[in-house]
């Protein structure tokens, strides 16, 4: 591969996958600073070893194993306590809910609501999660990412949807339990 060429295609890489790969690794260290380097790691090593020179077809699923494996890594070289996650990448409103205060309040609170929950996923399923759901890698991406058979990466991903609907029908069940203000008052 000439030298021009390696370069477009690493700069394509970085162009299509960077946020993405970021966002992922937020999701896992749950640290901004470390994802950042983790990131910066992993598009490192996309560039000493080109996918093309390495035969590698599904390149998405790809790139997401490189990044993986940074993080895991990372995680058995230093094993650092991670802090809590208080944000993440958040897509724009829909258009109908931008002039609706209570729908954005609605939404906002959903948002969190299933934030709180995906944090509390274990990390096995929480990084299905992430690829699948968040990053929008298919099921079979997923599988060759995390080097799993695509059954367990469903199976996963099942676990995964049952878990979080427990824990937001626990949460939601609690809010109404709560008497409000106007309650208390009346």
């Amino acid at each position: 591969m000439t030298w021009a060429a390696h370069r477009g295609l690493y700069e394509r890489l970085a162009r299509r996958f960077y946020r993405g790969v970021y966002n992922y690794l937020r999701w896992l260290c749950r640290d901004a600073d470390l994802a950042a380097d983790l990131t910066q790691q992993a598009f490192v090593q996309i560039w000493r070893h080109p996918p093309e020179m390495r035969g590698e077809k599904p390149l998405r699923a790809w790139v997401y194993r490189v990044a993986r494996n940074e993080y895991l890594q990372h995680r058995r070289r230093a094993n650092p306590e991670m802090a809590g996650f208080d944000e993440c990448s958040e897509s724009a409103p829909q258009d109908w809910a931008r002039f609706d205060p209570h729908m954005r309040l609605e939404q906002s609170e959903l948002r969190r609501a299933v934030r709180a929950a995906l944090e509390r996923l274990p990390e096995a399923y929480r990084e299905v999660m992430v690829l699948h759901n968040l990053e929008g890698l298919s099921l079979d991406q997923v599988a060759a990412a995390l080097s799993l058979p695509t059954g367990t990466v469903k199976s996963r991903r099942a676990r995964a949807f049952a878990l979080l609907r427990d824990m937001l029908a626990t949460e939601v069940n609690s809010d109404e339990m709560q008497p409000s203000a106007s309650d208390a008052s009346g």
